[in-house]
């Protein structure tokens, strides 16, 4: 058999070649067969043109790339106490993120996009055995908390639920819950750093546990300096001296039927405040400061409702000294205005709170027993932490109020990378998602160096 080099056009084609007998008409004759295409001069190992044009695999990449990009301490943290889950971690966190799915349809997911080049096996089975060992570990989380928590955070901090009738959950039980209904629950506490304008912190207990007894034991896993800011709820006298005695700080509304603050106290000071004039008065009860703020344009709302009340033939509860005032508890030694400031700041887990059971879709879990369910809303925090991160990114850019994380995320999907023959390459990337990225400060022809394969 021989090799010949044939050019055809601008290019060069190998090819075989061989005498055979030809039976019919009783003689030899050529035969050649088709080697393949000279490739950069390489004439011993012509690639066939199949070969070159065939496409192995085209990859979502521009939305992981984003999370990934974002997510570097999280990440590191993770590979320390997680080493051998890691990916899977990662894949179902950015599932959550991207585009939320049952445990069964995870692997679909991930098998479009470029995780699919790390991830060799990920069904619903390992998958749920990572939550589960995940779950189990509540040290580890504990230690990625303290890992990206800093010096002195301010934390604000809330609890929720979620509800449950899986029989194998047996944290879900009756509670106590702002929405009033009787049915077993999960408790989430959750903890929303101001430092660092993403959550910080999250645990699940039993849905018959107080609010109180929740701060007990969280108080014992927040480092000295940590200032919790609270709504009503966690008031006890042996919480807040245990705080005093730990170096954690604290700010709480008093209730309206406490002794505590005087709310006929004269109003001699005032501040704006969102352009609102906040009056307020200041003194000190066993080593706490009470602050009692009034803002002007709630009491005369509430004063109208009042009488809108009074009007319609009802007989509603009323005090002028309390109109429009709130009493503020706290054992760190700030000024009016910036106690005011932080306790506003606690609206902040609220809103964390409606992304991670909405947006993330952690409301409605199929889980069938306890450390699965710890573990899966663990995983799930490590996305609601991505969501924050890339939310700051777009009010960086200054352009949250036209994209939001979501439409980001969809409009970055559009980015692949194709494997074609031996190479990957960058597939055409339209005008629009391009100047997205190029905004955002992502490089694509960089993302298979940064999102590992």
């Amino acid at each position: 058999m021989t090799r010949e080099i044939k050019p055809i056009g601008k290019y060069e084609y190998v090819y075989e070649s061989s005498m055979v007998w030809d039976s019919e008409h009783k003689k030899r004759h050529k035969v050649s067969r088709y080697v393949g295409k000279v490739i950069n001069g390489d004439k011993e190992n012509p690639k066939r043109v199949r070969e070159i044009v065939a496409v192995r695999g085209i990859y979502e990449i521009g939305h992981i790339e984003l999370a990934w990009s974002l997510m570097d301490d999280v990440i590191a943290a993770l590979r320390e106490e997680y080493p051998d889950d890691l990916m899977k971690i990662l894949a179902f966190a950015f599932n959550r993120l991207i585009y939320p799915l049952p445990l069964k349809s995870v692997k679909s997911w991930v098998e479009k996009t470029w995780l699919s080049k790390t991830i060799h096996e990920i069904s619903p089975k390992s998958l749920s055995a990572m939550l589960k060992r995940i779950g189990k570990d509540q040290d580890g989380q504990k230690k990625i908390f303290m890992k990206l928590m800093k010096k002195n955070e301010i934390v604000a901090y809330d609890t929720s639920a979620l509800f449950s009738h899986s029989p194998g959950i047996s944290m879900a039980e009756f509670g106590h819950n702002n929405s009033d209904l009787t049915l077993p629950m999960i408790r989430i506490i959750m903890g929303f750093s101001r430092l660092r304008d993403e959550p910080c912190y999250i645990r699940l207990v039993p849905g018959s546990v107080t609010d109180i007894d929740t701060l007990r034991k969280t108080e014992e896993e927040m480092p000295s300096g940590t200032l919790f800011v609270m709504d009503r709820g966690f008031i006890d006298d042996d919480n807040f001296g245990k705080m005093n005695t730990d170096g954690l700080y604290f700010i709480t509304p008093l209730k309206r039927d406490s002794r505590i603050p005087d709310y006929s106290a004269e109003q001699k000071g005032f501040f704006m405040f969102r352009k609102r004039a906040i009056r307020y008065s200041s003194k000190t009860v066993n080593n706490y400061d009470v602050h009692i703020f009034e803002d002007i344009l709630l009491r005369a709302a509430e004063e109208n409702e009042y009488y809108s009340l009074m009007d319609a033939g009802k007989n509603p509860r009323f005090s002028p000294d309390e109109a429009g005032r709130i009493a503020i508890l706290t054992n760190t030694r700030e000024k009016p205005q910036r106690i005011f400031e932080l306790y506003k700041f606690r609206n902040d887990v609220e809103e964390a709170f409606d992304v991670f059971k909405n947006l993330l879709q952690v409301d409605t879990p199929y889980l069938r027993d306890d450390d699965t369910l710890r573990g899966y809303a663990f995983v799930s925090f490590i996305s609601l932490i991505a969501y924050y991160r890339i939310l700051k990114l777009l009010k960086i850019r200054k352009i949250n109020g036209r994209i939001s994380v979501k439409d980001a995320l969809l409009q970055l999907s559009k980015i692949y990378l194709t494997d074609i023959g031996d190479r990957t390459i960058m597939a055409e990337i339209p005008k629009k998602v391009r100047e997205l990225a190029e905004t955002l400060g992502l490089k694509p022809e960089l993302f298979p160096k940064r999102v590992p394969s």
